[in-house]
């Protein structure tokens, strides 16, 4: 099992989630970070493991408030050997790899997303669904996602982001019947090693998290 580091950007700074209010995310504090400058935050988290995949989500631009590109391609840069997933809360087609570097892979996430004919258009492409689920449903605009053919999907449960609350079969379930032979990534809820084995005897490949790394409640292979 893959194991992802997630990281939550808002105001140049690492945030955590207190609530499934994104207003409410706060600075990470100090008892879970040494810090939230998110280029020493990063190398806190390969000083735990060496994570070769961390997931960056760009809050302010999913927000819809500004885009934090510059930031972005200064984390890309700096850790060239690390291969990034972002979602970066684009719309369009035309904002996918607006970001000009190698070493990461664009998230394409229903909550944000809304030019799903022009993608479905387009084979060429590398990206990853992130299937967004909130209050029990799939976050989305349209429901053109369902037409994808995604390699990869993210079963992003936000509800469950930042909470230790546990794993939501449901969700799972749902993105394997709606993209049969997708590799599946679960994101939300875990809380500790036996969720991760669990989510491995699901078929699941990869799973995002956070607090259980910095709890330092799972181990790595």
């Amino acid at each position: 099992m893959k194991l992802i580091p997630a990281i939550d950007l808002k105001n140049n700074k690492v945030v955590t989630p207190n609530s499934n209010n994104r207003s409410n995310y706060q600075e990470i504090p100090i008892d879970k970070s040494p810090t939230s400058d998110p280029i020493e935050f990063i190398r806190y988290l390969l000083s735990i493991n060496n994570f070769t995949t961390i997931y960056l989500a760009d809050l302010d631009s999913i927000e819809n408030f500004k885009e934090n590109n510059i930031l972005l391609i200064d984390i890309l840069n700096t850790y060239k050997n690390i291969h990034f997933i972002i979602d970066n809360g684009i719309r369009k087609l035309s904002q996918v790899e607006i970001l000009d570097c190698d070493n990461y892979t664009q998230i394409i996430a229903t909550e944000t997303f809304e030019d799903y004919t022009k993608l479905c258009e387009v084979s060429k492409i590398n990206y990853i669904l992130s299937l967004d689920f909130k209050n029990k449903e799939v976050l989305s605009k349209k429901d053109e996602y369902r037409y994808l053919k995604p390699k990869k999907t993210i079963c992003m449960n936000l509800d469950n982001v930042g909470r230790a609350n546990g794993l939501n079969l449901k969700n799972i379930e749902f993105c394997n019947n709606l993209f049969p032979g997708t590799e599946l990534i679960y994101s939300g809820g875990v809380r500790n090693q036996k969720d991760i084995i669990n989510l491995s005897n699901m078929h699941v490949n990869e799973v995002i998290l956070l607090s259980c790394i910095l709890k330092k409640e799972i181990t790595f292979n």
